[in-house]
């Protein structure tokens, strides 16, 4: 299976590699309305990052009552070369096009999908993020109103969507649909619904191979209830019938707190990275709890674990990302900053030899809040850290562990406190540079870092 795929996956690895140069002033002509000037844009704290717009809870979904944001993606439409925002709301997605920035157009809305009748609807104290103490309030896990937590990931213009803590299963949706917005907010179905699990808390995609990994899975009819929670992989070659490929699960490095061989979030690449030895492989680096876990995927009916390990220090790896030459995996640890009282810190880990990934260090952040998500792009670091809103990290000397923050945008000024509100996620990979990012409590914003 992961054969025929090698042709597509070196297309798209060479557009990876020549879109992956910094463009955050690819329009130098676009003026901001509201530019960081004197560590202030339009009252959000900034340094080096513009505001273009907000957009309002309330214009994004609708509805002024019980609905917050979660994730959040882009896809650029290449027949337009327009870029749209994919906005994850606690009941449904918003598609946003920011191609004007300054003035973004809600496009339309795909309520959340509802697979109760095959899976069991879990009550809040099964929920399993709620045994870690995240986010166990009401509000967060409101049945009423959808679930805390929608992610989002884009493969051959469409959108895969899946939901945690509510039977969901993973939405498909066809994104060529938002060409067809004439002025009126259009109201969507999905085009697919791939209803072998329940919950996930993640989809995991491999634009190179075209196959998806549900994460965090806690209800599963393939791989049954003691292997539902590692990787469930899925074939979307043909987008619109996804195929179940396999399942991955060890738990032999241990320290789990949910279910042995837990994955949370993972980033499946095919390897072309220092380690010779595994070169074209389809290799996953997974966020597993405690752990930082390595396994080679590329045979879906034989995934392998190549190599673990973990600092003592960590309390729960949350997601992580490599740099672009493959050689070190930055990652967040969401609750050490509650758990040992201590500041926000970056991990970062030496993965050039995948058998024995090894921890160099980790950078502190001036700031006591939570990190959630971060991406890489060139050479810098585009976190998410709760109410520290985007935190830009140069990572250009990343071997020693020293990271250099050179630009940030704070959605919640008023306070940095470790607790789960403020930003949630950011997606820094349009061409146009813009950088959207998901706030739960006020809205969406459309920036521009300048670097």
């Amino acid at each position: 299976m992961f054969q025929k795929f090698t042709l597509l996956g070196t297309l798209l690895l060479l557009g990876g590699l020549f879109s992956s140069c910094d463009l955050s002033n690819a329009d130098d002509k676009l003026k901001a309305p509201f530019p960081c000037e004197d560590g202030n844009a339009n009252g959000f704290a900034c340094e080096n990052v513009d505001l273009f717009a907000q957009l309002s809870i309330y214009e994004l979904s609708g509805d002024s009552t019980g609905v917050y944001l979660n994730d959040i993606w882009g896809w650029t439409d290449p027949q337009t070369s327009k870029e749209y925002a994919l906005v994850g709301l606690t009941n449904g997605t918003a598609f946003v096009d920011i191609s004007d920035p300054e003035t973004p157009v809600v496009v339309g809305r795909l309520p959340e999908s509802n697979l109760r009748g095959k899976f069991k609807q879990l009550t809040l104290n099964q929920y399993p993020a709620c045994n870690l103490g995240i986010g166990t309030t009401n509000r967060s896990k409101s049945i009423s109103m959808g679930t805390a937590w929608r992610d989002i990931k884009v493969y051959d213009n469409h959108a895969f969507i899946v939901s945690d803590a509510q039977p969901h299963g993973m939405q498909v949706f066809d994104l060529t649909n938002l060409r067809d917005f004439d002025g009126q907010v259009l109201q969507f179905e999905h085009d697919a619904l791939y209803d072998k699990f329940g919950p996930a808390h993640n989809i995991v995609i491999n634009e190179q191979t075209g196959f998806a990994y549900g994460v965090g899975i806690t209800q599963s009819e393939m791989c049954g209830s003691r292997d539902s929670t590692g990787l469930h992989m899925i074939d979307i070659s043909n987008p619109k019938s996804p195929e179940f490929a396999g399942c991955y699960i060890d738990p032999s490095p241990g320290y789990y707190r949910i279910a042995p061989g837990y994955i949370h979030d993972a980033q499946c690449v095919v390897y072309n990275g220092p380690d010779s030895e595994h070169s074209g492989q389809e290799i996953c680096f997974n966020s597993a709890e405690g752990n930082v876990v390595i396994a080679d995927v590329s045979d879906k009916e034989n995934p392998k674990t190549i190599g673990f390990n973990r600092q003592a220090d960590m309390q729960y790896s949350h997601q992580g990302w490599l740099t672009e030459d493959q050689a070190f995996f930055l990652m967040n640890d969401e609750l050490d900053e509650r758990n040992l009282g201590r500041g926000t810190k970056t991990y970062i880990w030496d993965v050039r030899d995948l058998e024995d990934p090894r921890f160099v260090g980790y950078y502190e952040h001036e700031s006591l809040s939570i990190d959630h998500n971060l991406y890489v792009r060139g050479k810098y670091a585009y976190e998410t850290n709760y109410n520290a809103g985007l935190q830009i990290l140069d990572i250009s000397d990343v071997e020693d562990a020293n990271l250099e923050r050179v630009a940030y945008f704070d959605t919640q000024p008023q306070t940095d406190a470790a607790v789960f509100t403020g930003t949630w996620s950011n997606y820094p990979y349009f061409s146009s540079g813009m950088v959207v990012l998901s706030d739960i409590e006020t809205g969406l914003f459309i920036v521009r870092p300048n670097l």
